[in-house]
């Protein structure tokens, strides 16, 4: 597909704009206070069916990260940091999918 790499563009800001929203409502929920510890610890629910998910995310988010940073050194991609540093700041939701769009415009 010709324009395919504008596809991972709305789905970085979906990504982002979800991850984001979610986030802000958390904060509320916590006087405004954002916990590092406590929301990694939310993902481990007692329900199996959320820990399958939980783990299904770190498996792809670790695996994307890696090959973020191998490609995009591979493809000597310019400001690869930023990429790296929205993953863990934003979210893999937003920074994998911009990482490919990026990705696929500098390749075309």
């Amino acid at each position: 597909m010709k324009n395919a790499h504008y596809l991972y563009l709305v789905l970085s800001i979906l990504g982002g704009g979800i991850t984001f929203y979610y986030v802000f409502e958390g904060m509320q929920a916590n006087q405004g206070n954002f916990d590092v510890i406590d929301f990694v610890k939310s993902t481990w629910t007692p329900n199996s069916y959320a820990r399958s998910l939980t783990c299904d995310f770190w498996t792809g988010a670790i695996a994307g990260t890696f090959f973020m940073l191998v490609e995009g050194m591979r493809i000597k991609l310019k400001y690869l940091y930023l990429y790296l540093a929205a993953t863990v700041l934003i979210g893999f939701a937003f920074a994998f999918p911009l990482f490919l769009f990026v990705r696929h415009r500098q390749l075309a």
